[in-house]
């Protein structure tokens, strides 16, 4: 059993990309450390990034698919997949393979796989541009919590970076231990593994306090349905949106 072991996120994994479209050696297992059980027998090979070799698979994805090519790639990369290293490894041979034909390979089930995971990426970034609810804090933040499956923080700062171009303010991904941070100008995502607490301002407990009551307010008994509700809004989600939680 051959299994390659990167470290150095993204470039290590393209490294080790490059260097099976190099040799025309597929491992049977590529990993980022990640704790997978695999005999004592199996041959580990240890990948090192190395940002030439990296670029050099990016420069060939973009010339094949353009832009759109790398954000999948990127949307990928965020997933929570466990199998994630291994669609990804057989997409981007497929990209090399078959060009800008790959999109159309709807029988081909590595393309697929890859598809169907980045498609969940991009599902659950939807859903938290909706769900992400922030507070003013006595520190002069605007802060907002919540614990995605997939790690899409870095996709949401530029979002939010535009629409409160002239606010400071902190989304916490509470799974990961990951700050994502706007100063009025620029953001940042940094980890830490400690947790930052904030405090509501005195105004915000109250406008919490009126949304709750809206929220209530609305709600017809008669036509309660909680499985579509369920549909619509995860439960996943509902632990850090002001509506469900409990009143300060």
């Amino acid at each position: 059993m051959l299994v390659y072991q990167y470290s150095g996120g993204m470039d290590g994994f393209l490294t080790a990309v490059f260097r099976i479209y190099e040799e025309k050696t597929v491992p049977d297992l590529i990993t980022c450390g990640e704790a997978v059980e695999y005999p004592l027998s199996a041959t580990t090979v240890f990948i090192q990034p190395e940002e030439e070799k990296a670029l050099r698979v990016v420069k060939g994805i973009h010339a094949r698919l353009g832009e759109s090519g790398l954000l999948q790639l990127n949307y990928a990369y965020a997933s929570c997949d466990p199998e994630r290293n291994r669609k990804m490894l057989y997409w981007i041979l497929s990209v090399f393979k078959y060009g800008t034909d790959v999109q159309k390979r709807y029988q081909d089930p590595n393309v697929m796989a890859f598809c169907d995971m980045t498609a969940r990426v991009t599902l659950e970034l939807n859903h938290t541009l909706g769900y992400v609810r922030f507070e003013e804090s006595r520190e002069g933040l605007y802060c907002a919590r919540f614990a995605p499956d997939n790690n899409v923080l870095s996709f949401l700062m530029p979002h939010f970076a535009k629409r409160f171009n002239d606010q400071n303010f902190l989304i916490f991904d509470c799974k990961r231990m990951l700050y994502g941070i706007y100063n009025g100008r620029e953001w940042k995502v940094v980890s830490s593994d400690q947790t930052v607490r904030w405090t509501p301002t005195e105004a915000e407990i109250l406008f919490q306090t009126l949304w709750k009551d809206y929220f209530r307010a609305v709600t017809i008994a008669q036509r309660e349905n909680k499985k579509l509700q369920d549909s619509f809004l995860p439960r996943r989600y509902r632990e850090y949106m002001t509506e469900f939680r409990p009143t300060l």
